[in-house]
């Protein structure tokens, strides 16, 4: 099956909805934000790699031929064949998902909004390598 561009560009403006709330949300310190505001960045997270893993599995499947069992491992093995080579950046915003989804009473919400302010370079690389595919 053929990739599916619709798909594909749909989650992609998942992404870019996520990343524009995610700074938005962040204007403010930490300290400054209430527990809703905190629990936004914290869903917007989730959808951001839902987002992103749909994507993901999505090429990996249906061009590549690829089963993977993870999150993790679709976007080191999809990222190695776009050449993404920060995919490991893409593994750990996916174990953040998993941490908020699974065990968000260990979450520490000062680590969260650290990584939120520092930026989305890997996550628009990889956007930008899927834009690339499909093009050809």
């Amino acid at each position: 099956m053929p990739i599916d561009e619709e798909l594909i560009y749909a989650r992609m403006r998942d992404v870019f909805e996520s990343i524009s709330e995610l700074k938005r949300i962040t204007l403010k310190s930490l300290v400054e934000m209430g527990v809703d505001e905190i629990y936004s960045m914290r869903y917007n997270i989730i959808v951001l790699v839902e987002a992103l893993a749909s994507i993901c599995l999505h090429i990996a499947i249906e061009h590549y031929g690829l089963k993977p069992r993870s999150y993790s491992e679709c976007f080191r093995d999809v990222s190695v064949r776009l050449g993404v080579k920060c995919y490991r950046d893409l593994e750990a915003v996916s174990r953040l998902r998993n941490l908020l989804v699974h065990r968000y009473w260990v979450v520490r919400d000062d680590l969260v909004y650290s990584s939120v302010k520092e930026n989305f370079k890997c996550v628009l690389e990889f956007i930008d390598a899927v834009k690339r595919l499909i093009s050809r």
